[in-house]
């Protein structure tokens, strides 16, 4: 059972790279995203709060991340790195 509050996820200005992301989600609900932008030449890495997270992947959607929606507010933060060299 979810609980009544509902807390807010902060994308840090990512939002629309995640497929039906909402703002808000109740605590207990399960969280499911997926973050479609995907280069072929670049590194993506993720932090949920801080936290390193690994997600999950999927040829078809992309990056899947699933938590459970905890009693506070989140951040999900997204960094790349364009891991294409060019040897002179």
């Amino acid at each position: 059972m979810f609980g009544k509050n509902k807390y807010r996820i902060d994308y840090c200005g990512q939002k629309s790279a995640y497929k039906d992301a909402k703002d808000s989600y109740r605590a207990g609900e399960k969280v499911r995203l997926v973050y479609y932008m995907i280069a072929t030449d670049t590194d993506y890495s993720f932090y949920l709060d801080g936290e390193h997270y690994s997600p999950g992947y999927s040829d078809r959607e992309g990056y899947i991340i699933s938590f459970t929606m905890p009693e506070h507010d989140v951040t999900l933060k997204c960094e790349h790195v364009n891991s294409m060299t060019c040897i002179l």
